[in-house]
């Protein structure tokens, strides 16, 4: 764990022994009473956790902030709802990235029951993000929303945002010869079996680009790295 997150109701509560941080802590990072630790409050700022004392069923501790945690980058990802264990993977790499929002949506051409898995049925996706945060050393979670259908996924964009979808039909102009100013951008990836012709019509309407990234059929989850960071690169998202 690069930095142990917690939630703000959290802050005045032991930390129990068999709590997964607390194992972190002490078997991974071997620490005692009066050690300090990264910590952060998730939405909230990144500090130290101090290890006060030893509890009968948890360790003491406090919380001691001492900056702010970096923001989310001006990125919102549309995804085709790709199979569960894929999508939990790029949440986490998402977050991770710091990408703003990841709407997930059902595809003409995907497992419509992928979207009512326990992944999204349960609340699963928030220790995916979590943990992509806690990878990047963030406090700040992506917005995750979930659609039925593409149309529902875009609405509400950001209306001056740069619109890209990535797609392997032929005769599309590659990434690379796509040359747009812009300081926030919608990024619309297909699910692992692509795009329907009745969605490329959508995509086109609602103002999108479709480009591709070369001749290499990716999986979903390698498009969404590739993907977002050519757009936050050329954003100057990595300059700092």
């Amino acid at each position: 764990m690069n930095l142990i997150l917690f939630e703000e109701d959290e802050l005045n509560e032991d930390l129990t022994y068999d709590d997964s941080r607390a194992i972190h802590i002490g078997d991974i990072l071997n620490l005692d009473e009066g050690d300090d630790f990264t910590a952060g409050i998730i939405g909230g700022r990144i500090g130290l956790g101090r290890l006060i004392a030893r509890g009968s069923k948890g360790w003491k501790w406090i919380f001691i902030p001492t900056e702010d945690s970096p923001p989310l980058r001006p990125l919102t990802l549309v995804l085709g709802c790709p199979r569960p264990p894929v999508a939990k993977r790029l949440l986490k790499d998402m977050s991770s990235i710091g990408v703003r929002e990841i709407r997930s949506c059902s595809t003409d051409l995907n497992e419509k029951s992928y979207l009512t898995s326990k992944l999204w049925r349960d609340g699963l996706w928030r220790d995916a993000v979590i943990e992509g945060a806690v990878q990047g050393v963030s406090t700040l979670l992506p917005a995750i929303r979930t659609s039925t259908c593409l149309e529902r996924a875009l609405e509400d964009l950001p209306v001056d945002a740069a619109r890209i979808a990535l797609d392997n039909d032929k005769g599309l102009r590659s990434f690379g010869q796509w040359k747009v100013d812009f300081s926030e951008a919608v990024l619309a990836v297909g699910p692992e079996r692509g795009w329907s012709d009745r969605e490329r019509g959508i995509l086109d309407s609602r103002g999108f680009v479709r480009l591709h990234l070369g001749r290499r059929v990716l999986r979903t989850e390698t498009a969404c790295s590739v993907g977002a960071s050519l757009l936050l690169s050329a954003m100057g998202c990595f300059n700092n």
